[in-house]
């Protein structure tokens, strides 16, 4: 066999400008409607978890429906692992300067770049945080015979939600790169 090593990168986030980049007031917004939708993760099964069967759905087929219950116990792991992951991306949003980026990062685009990808962590967390919060009432009400599960249209329109987010800010990357390369 033949092993080909990886060639070392170029530029190295130990090159790049470390900037002090503050929130606009739009970004703390977002950031506000990602820790209502934390609380609300967490409050939907604490405020139900005495009225859930012993039983409830723990996942959800492609269609929206239930196809595999567990004890009422598992309505925990959402709002564990969505405070987990809300706090990681909070805390990963303040070192910008270690991101990949698809452009090489310069003194003249490091702010542009940095902030491009900032707010799009922050909307990311901020509608997974919702997007949980979802399932977690869905799962309750479900669990309740309130309701049939997500939703056909639900596993559409996350992925939607979540790619149009990261597609629009990676075209806005390489955008706003194009331009300052032509002045």
């Amino acid at each position: 066999m033949i092993y080909h090593s990886i060639p070392p990168l170029t530029v190295s986030s130990l090159e790049r400008p470390k900037l002090n980049i503050k929130p606009a007031p739009i970004d703390r917004l977002i950031e506000s409607l990602g820790i209502v939708a934390l609380i609300l993760l967490i409050g939907i099964p604490a405020y139900y978890f005495s009225e859930l069967p012993d039983m409830i759905p723990r996942h959800y087929g492609i269609d929206g429906t239930p196809d595999s219950f567990s004890s009422k116990k598992v309505i925990w792991t959402l709002p564990i692992v969505g405070t987990i992951l809300f706090v990681g991306l909070y805390w990963i949003n303040k070192y910008p300067h270690k991101f990949n980026y698809t452009q090489k990062i310069t003194k003249d685009n490091a702010e542009k770049q940095y902030k491009n990808v900032m707010r799009m962590i922050r909307i990311l967390n901020s509608l997974i945080a919702c997007i949980l919060a979802y399932i977690s009432f869905s799962t309750v009400k479900t669990a309740l015979g309130k309701q049939s599960g997500l939703g056909l249209y639900f596993i559409p329109i996350f992925l939607l939600l979540i790619f149009t987010v990261i597609g629009y800010y990676l075209w806005t990357s390489m955008k706003k790169n194009k331009s300052e390369s032509s002045n």
